[in-house]
């Protein structure tokens, strides 16, 4: 035995308790059978004293047998593809066995008996037949009451399944406030009780024809056994009727033996009286005799006759006894089997059914426990963006002539209150000196609100005077208007003011526009068409953009997530599962709009958000968010959606890419550059997949881990140019997600986690996913966890960074720092310079490895 050999065995002999135990909490029997048998059979059956080349390839070709049958096994269990079929087809009375208790027990066949056994037990038994006909009748009815219990447990989850849909169409209703605690977490609960509720109605339908197998055969079955039945009858009547010929044939032979006597008798004594008058009743006596034997013989023969007419009538009947049984058996067996195959497909659809319930209760438990207390108040708070309020005075008014003339309305404004009584009463004598100079800046800016309030006015009127009938905009208003109109949506707000928008008058009045609704220019549907929003057909009650000829549905407004484009809305672009390559080279940068779009509104509302991107969003949502993406692209308006749907979407996006940014030739040197880093950091760590957080120590950061970022570093440069930008975008996104860890709760590690199967992957082979890629996960994280941790040394540039309004640089230099200026450009509109991090990951950047730790 090779040294190899002895080191693989020992470590799964190690390792065994506690795949047992495992495997126990799972109820993986076939597995624990095969493990068991194998370890039995491999440590009593190789001789470890003799030094065979042979045997120590089949002892080393077993040890990689039970290698891979434990991870295929193990991965689906992981992956959640563990077929439900392989679980029910086990015999109740086949129930695992652990290594110590495997050889103390007799096998399964052993204890049961066989069926030519069960036959000769029934066979000598008085009244074996009829047993086994009893047996049969009580299955009949055993399955007619195993069809009704079957029949009302289903009418039992049908009117369940429609209790969960009236509990979610009222509660749908009534839980619509979003900044309410836990609103995620019941509308996602909601939306599974929906799920379970539309499974229970399909697995109703299925299971409805359910019986009607069990029906059959019990008719077969009790067809069956009256047939049986009738012939082993009428076997037994024949039997019968031969034992009562034989008894009167027995008692007629009696009969005759004793007339013989007597006649035979009575011609000896008539012989010895002799004489001449008695020769006449001598030869009558002799006749008589006569007569007596032939009749007995006849008797004799008839009885003999009747006495092998019934051994060949019990021979028959046991011969039909042996058929009987064996018909009996194969019917019962029969019988077995439908409930059997019945009892397996019933359970298995409700284990599929049923399955998913854990998992969706851990999820909203796990989800339920990262929730602060006061975290959705604070966030509507947040939400409200109203100005500040004012500070009241009460001033004395003394009397004068011009006071009792009618004082002009004031306005309900307070700060126009104060403009106003400030602007006519006088100061006196008291109140000059500190008293005017104190109020002197709130005088003017309750003027400047009040002439800015009076300049949103005067402009809504005069919009609105130009409004048509229909609730439109006229097609020639000035353009001035029309630009105005699309960047108040996206201009800041003025002294914590929103920008006034324009207020329907005509059919969509009384519906509540979205914000991206808001944007467009709305009238009736003049077509049909279909509907951007929901992807369904709209024929009556639509609306339409007149620049853009978006068209919705009434009811889709409030959620409509599409900006107006002012020119036509283009056909809808299949993203989700594209090629790389293909999204990538629509943009000027090489990175995709989705990943800019979901990012840039991620960094302006959510850096500080508890378990962003950890916690899933509502899964409705997300998939109407993607849908919005594809019918609007670079237009789809998201300060209305939640940051966990916005981050679900993204992590969804990089997951169905066919190959991932990062590609499948780079995965192997990758893996390397992982293991050799958790090697560096503790001996166990690249045996585990586990290691100590990566920290930047600059100077005092381990060479050898910095020689390690730097072959990462060189390893990057293979990636296409739109590759890198995108990586550099989404490591410098989630390096500022992870400077603010205090708050959201987000290391690099939990980051890597996160984001490591999502950027790269192994090349697909086809088959199950093997327990080596599941392994691969911490190696996978611990990649994108150097990348956020070193990125300034990683993604580091030899010049510096353009700025966003430079129009001196030249065509090359452009081309090379493009990437860079538009996320500079973008972070600023968004505010994101002003995070904590941000600023410091900028300054960063532009310095090398060695030339950072220098």
């Amino acid at each position: 035995m090779t040294l190899n050999g002895k080191y693989m065995f020992a470590g799964i002999m190690m390792e065994y308790p506690v795949i047992k135990e495992k495997l126990k909490s799972h109820h993986m029997t076939p597995l624990s059978n095969l493990l068991t048998t194998f370890f039995l059979s491999l440590t009593s059956g190789y001789h470890y004293e003799v030094c065979n080349e042979a045997d120590k390839k089949d002892f080393e070709k077993a040890i990689e047998t039970i290698a891979v049958a434990f991870s295929s096994n193990v991965s689906e269990l992981l992956m959640g593809e563990v077929d439900s079929s392989t679980l029910l087809s086990v015999l109740p009375s086949e129930k695992s066995r652990s290594m110590e208790n495997l050889s103390g027990h007799e096998s399964f066949h052993t204890r049961t008996r066989s069926a030519e056994e069960v036959d000769i037990i029934l066979q000598r038994s008085e009244g074996g037949v009829d047993s086994a006909l009893t047996y049969a009748k009580t299955i009949s009815k055993y399955i007619k009451d195993l069809i009704g219990y079957v029949e009302k447990k289903l009418a039992l989850e049908l009117e369940f399944s429609k209790g969960l849909q009236r509990i979610y169409q009222s509660c749908k209703q009534t839980i619509t406030q979003p900044h309410m605690p836990f609103f995620s977490i019941y509308s996602l609960a909601l939306e599974q009780d929906l799920e379970q509720s539309s499974g229970m109605h399909q697995a109703h339908h299925v299971l409805c024809v359910h019986p009607q197998p069990l029906l059959l055969r019990k008719q077969e079955h009790e067809k069956k056994r009256k047939e049986i039945k009738e012939q082993w009858l009428k076997a037994k009547r024949k039997l019968m009727e031969c034992e009562a010929n034989l008894r009167r044939a027995k008692q007629v032979y009696m009969t005759r033996c004793e007339e013989y006597d007597k006649a035979r008798t009575a011609a000896n004594r008539a012989e010895e009286e002799g004489g001449s008058s008695t020769t006449k009743t001598v030869d009558k006596k002799k006749r008589l005799e006569e007569e007596a034997r032939n009749k007995a013989e006849e008797a004799e023969a008839t009885y003999r006759t009747c006495i092998a007419d019934a051994i060949t009538q019990h021979q028959e009947l046991e011969h039909m006894k042996v058929t009987v049984l064996r018909q009996i058996q194969e019917v019962i067996k029969q019988s077995d089997q439908t409930i059997r195959s019945a009892t397996i497909s019933y359970y298995q659809i409700m284990h599929m059914q049923t399955v998913a319930l854990p998992v969706h209760y851990q999820t909203l438990c796990e989800s339920s426990k990262l929730y602060d207390p006061g975290q959705q108040y604070a966030m509507h708070v947040k939400d409200l963006q109203m100005s500040e309020e004012p500070e009241t005075h009460y001033e004395f008014e003394a009397y004068s002539a011009s006071s009792s003339q009618p004082a002009v309305r004031a306005r309900a404004d307070s700060a126009n209150a104060d403009a106003q009584s400030s602007a006519e009463a006088p100061p006196t004598a008291g109140e000059t000196g500190d008293t005017s100079t104190s109020h002197k800046d709130e005088h003017k800016r309750g003027m400047c609100n009040d002439l800015f309030l009076l300049l949103i006015i005067k402009c809504d009127i005069s919009k609105m005077a130009r409004t048509s009938s229909t609730g439109t905009m006229s097609s020639n208003e000035d353009a001035d208007e029309k630009d105005s109109n699309v960047t108040s949506f996206e201009t800041p707000n003025i002294n914590g003011i929103e920008p006034e928008i324009v207020v329907p008058t005509g059919p969509f009045r009384n519906v509540g526009l979205s914000k991206a609704a808001q944007t467009h220019k709305l009238r009736k549907l003049r077509s049909p068409s279909k509907c951007r929003e929901c992807d369904s057909y709209v024929y009556f009650q639509g609306a339409e953009c007149e620049e853009c000829f978006l068209a919705c549905h009434k009811r889709c407004l409030e959620t409509l997530a599409i900006q107006c484009g002012h020119k036509k809305l283009q056909g809808r672009l299949q993203l989700f599962g594209q090629d790389f390559s293909q999204v990538s080279g629509n943009s000027p940068d090489g990175i995709p709009f989705i990943i800019k779009k979901c990012i840039g509104e991620i960094e302006r509302r959510a850096l500080r958000m508890k378990g962003i991107y950890r916690v899933n969003g509502v899964k409705t949502r997300v998939e109407k968010l993607c849908q919005a993406f594809e019918n609007g692209k670079e237009l789809v308006e998201l300060s209305q959606s939640s940051p966990h749907d916005i981050s679900n979407v993204l992590k969804l996006y990089l997951r169905q890419l066919p190959e991932p940014i990062m590609p499948f030739r780079l995965y192997n040197s990758l893996m390397g550059l992982a293991k050799e880093s958790l090697a560096v950091m503790g001996p166990e760590g690249a045996e585990t997949g586990k290691g100590p957080d990566l920290v930047d120590l600059g100077p005092e950061t381990d060479p050898e881990l910095l020689a390690l970022v730097d072959r990462l570093k060189n390893l990057l440069k293979e990636l296409p140019r739109p590759n890198t930008a995108t990586l550099r975008y989404i490591a410098r996104h989630l390096r500022r997600i992870a400077e603010l860890e205090d708050d959201n709760k987000m290391s690099p590690s939990n980051l890597g986690i996160v984001f490591g199967p999502s950027l790269m992957r192994p090349r697909p082979t086809g088959a199950t996913v093997s327990l080596s890629s599941l392994v691969d996960y911490p190696y996978q994280a611990r990649i994108v966890e150097t990348l956020i941790v070193f990125y300034p040394a990683i993604f580091h540039s030899d010049s510096s960074r353009p700025a966003c309004a430079s129009s001196a640089r030249t065509q090359s230099l452009q081309q090379e720092s493009s990437i860079d200026g538009e996320e500079h450009c973008l972070n600023d509109e968004q505010g994101v310079a002003d995070e904590p991090g941000a600023a410091e990951s900028d300054k960063l950047e532009g310095h090398g490895i060695t030339d950072f730790y220098s």
